[in-house]
């Protein structure tokens, strides 16, 4: 540890001594000027040749020594963050964020549709680099096709969609965009942006794959994608934004993500007309297969640049990879059916052995990371001296930089109000929203703090779960209930079906911190081979004897466990009202109102009875009642053929996702809109029982 430290204080001392006197001294017309000139150019129609297909994933991972430094070099300084407690940490560096005021502008004076700093990062390098080609498409057909990998939320097509109203004239404009399912709740919110607030409005441009998980690195989803593209003309822009969050291996993220990565560029390389551009988010470029990558890239488009997007976040490895001027499908054909070999699992060897790519090409690869690593290091290392600074004037020049960068960004790039011609709008997007997730990031506390966690007793991190809860704010007292009344039932079911998951790892109704809780007290208690079964056969047997001697009174048990079974669910709901009398009231104890699939048959049996209760208790999580059936032959019929459809669906592998659309479910059901309160009652009480049952046994 003191030789760590004493490793930082060398760091710091030269920089110190060197950069930040550099760093003070430049003026601030420099410095906002650097910002915008993070762009190193690769290949400017030089002819780059690829090597034999047959020569492709022949040669073992190999290293290159003069990156591999610059990987040591960048990494020494990550680690110094790692006794930083992250939230405090990322406030800090988003105050010092030079690009801030940007997003404040446009928001006050050009007011976008779905502005986020994706929205700021697209529109910089569509006005910088000719991504589309407006003078062929004017003159040639006028319409255009663009297509967004790993899109969510979709804030590029919104950005290309303002700038192309802004600055072009008669050329109609198509997309298509997959990313991961924000519905799909077997999705992890470690690999998936669940804001769904412009998905839910545009849903037909938007292709899930063959298993409607939306995960563009299961080949049979590219294909499908694909696939769906043929009757598209004139694909001229693929963009590819996706990302996996890497804080609790950050030394790796390079190695986290080239399997994304070169399932991305496998897709775009598929879609792309002769012509076409193609944008590629990556990180550092270090390893052996992102050199290959980009040397691949480069060989297919004429021109390649690697960008840091002045609204891109300074301190972080985040770079675009901009590809313009596809040389053509007819180019890079004889490669794809040996790209698509290694498309499921990724790249084990190296794309290209190593004496295939020009030591010129490796030589400005070198000085590309050296160039982007330098800018990131500087950038660390200053937000680290200034982290305990309370020196005004300091804040006071780095406001002046902000509103310096704001104006240089409208001004530069010619950002225009968007008189017409959104696609959804901002005032239908900024509506009720189904989760208000209070918690948007869920790793708390520093890095190593977070490692120590990991190896403590299991009783121990049992109880800071639990510690961990009480961020969670509960507005519900125990046995307090609410009332819904469901009248009308939607004109028709829309069953979707796609891959099986029987964990929880996203939902539009809990909050992710909460459910990062709930799935962590799961695999403790996997790992440590303790089973618990919640509500406990006792809390069941007492509301039993309070219920069951009432006459017309049913009760239906589920259960609260790791394992989430949806046909089960399904079947038990409609064995159950097939027997109902008029009159019965049916209570459903231990079901769940985490996915869309529960909610949506909770919705439909519910226009069955005269009304639904759900009431809070802390034995046994929720209880819910359902008032008086009365018999309804078109629920029972939608049972019916979601039945069906589920019984089909287990036949092949898969399971029912939804039986009513997103949007009619939201539109048509308020349950969903206090859902969330539930879950986290849920759980508080899942986890507090799973912790009595540890005690017992510890004990």
């Amino acid at each position: 540890m003191e030789e760590k430290e004493h490793d930082f204080e060398k760091q710091q001392i030269l920089f110190v001594n060197n950069d930040s006197v550099n760093y003070q001294i430049e003026s601030q017309n420099e410095r906002v000027n650097k910002l915008f000139s993070k762009r190193f150019l690769i290949v400017n129609n030089e002819s780059y040749l690829l090597p034999e297909p047959t020569t492709m994933f022949k040669d073992y991972l190999w290293k290159i020594d003069e990156l591999q430094k610059l990987k040591d070099e960048l990494n020494s300084i990550k680690a110094c963050l790692n006794n930083y407690d992250l939230r405090e940490w990322q406030l800090h560096t988003n105050l010092r964020n030079s690009a801030k005021d940007v997003m404040i502008h446009l928001r006050n004076n050009i007011q976008p549709e779905l502005l986020t700093q994706a929205w700021c990062k697209f529109y910089e390098i569509v006005a910088s680099f000719p991504l589309i080609p407006v003078d062929y498409i004017s003159n040639t057909s006028k319409h255009f096709t663009s297509i967004h990998l790993c899109e969510a939320p979709g804030a590029f097509i919104t950005s290309l969609n303002h700038w192309l109203k802004t600055n072009t004239r008669d050329i109609r404009w198509d997309w298509i965009a997959m990313t991961l399912n924000p519905y799909y709740e077997g999705n992890s919110l470690s690999v998936m942006i669940d804001d769904d607030r412009f998905i839910r409005h545009t849903l037909k441009h938007w292709c899930f794959g063959e298993d409607n998980t939306g995960n563009i690195m299961n080949l049979k989803n590219s294909n499908k994608l694909v696939k769906l593209s043929e009757v598209h003309q004139n694909i001229f822009l693929i963009t590819a934004d996706g990302s996996i969050d890497c804080t609790d291996v950050p030394g790796e993220q390079e190695g986290v993500l080239i399997h994304l990565h070169f399932c991305e560029t496998v897709s775009a390389l598929q879609l792309l007309a002769t012509g076409g551009s193609f944008l590629l988010k990556i990180f550092t470029t270090f390893e052996c297969n992102t050199v290959c990558l980009i040397y691949l890239l480069s060989c297919c488009f004429h021109n390649v640049s690697i960008i840091k997007p002045a609204t891109s976040k300074e301190g972080n490895s985040e770079t675009y990879v901009v590809c313009t001027n596809f040389k053509g499908p007819t180019y890079i054909s004889p490669y794809l059916e040996r790209l698509r070999e290694h498309y499921e699992y990724g790249p084990k060897q190296a794309i290209f052995c190593k004496h295939d790519i020009p030591h010129a090409f490796i030589k400005k690869m070198i000085e590309c990371s050296e160039f982007f690593k330098s800018q990131q290091c500087r950038v660390i290392l200053n937000n680290i001296i200034t982290f305990n600074s309370d020196n005004p004037e300091m804040l006071h020049g780095i406001r002046q930089i902000q509103r310096m960068v704001a104006d240089k960004y409208i001004k530069d790039y010619k950002v225009k109000k968007l008189v017409s011609g959104e696609i959804v709008g901002n005032v239908i997007m900024s509506g009720k929203s189904i989760s208000t997730d209070a918690f948007k990031k869920s790793s708390h506390g520093s890095y190593n703090e977070r490692c120590e966690k990991q190896y403590l007793p299991p009783l121990d991190r049992m109880k800071n779960f639990c510690n961990d809860f009480y961020n969670i704010e509960l507005h519900l007292l125990s046995d307090e209930f609410i009332k819904y009344k469901f009248a009308k039932l939607p004109k028709e079911l829309q069953i979707c079906s796609g891959k099986k998951f029987h964990t929880i790892c996203s939902s539009k109704f809990c909050s992710k911190y909460a459910l990062k809780i709930k799935n962590g007290v799961d695999d403790l208690l996997i790992k440590i081979n303790h089973k618990i079964e919640f509500p406990s056969v006792e809390s069941i047997q007492e509301l039993e004897a309070k219920i069951l001697h009432k006459s017309n009174h049913k009760i239906v048990v589920f259960k609260y466990t790791d394992t989430y079974d949806n046909h089960k669910m399904i079947t038990e709901i409609y064995d159950a009202l097939q027997k109902l009398n008029n009159g019965t009231t049916l209570t459903l104890i231990g079901y769940s109102l985490f996915t869309h699939c529960s909610i949506g048959l909770l919705y439909i049996i519910s226009c069955a009875f005269n009304s639904l209760k759900v009431t809070v208790h802390n034995d046994l999580g929720l209880k819910i009642t359902l008032h008086h059936y009365n018999y309804n032959l078109k629920v029972l019929n939608f049972l019916n053929e979601i039945n069906v459809a589920s019984s089909e669906a287990q036949r092949q592998g898969n399971a029912i996702l939804e039986i009513i659309s997103p949007l009619s479910l939201y539109e048509g059901c308020n349950l969903c809109y206090s859902a969330e309160e539930f879950n986290h009652w849920i759980i508080k009480t899942y986890i507090h029982y799973a912790l009595h049952t540890l005690e017992k046994v510890t004990n």
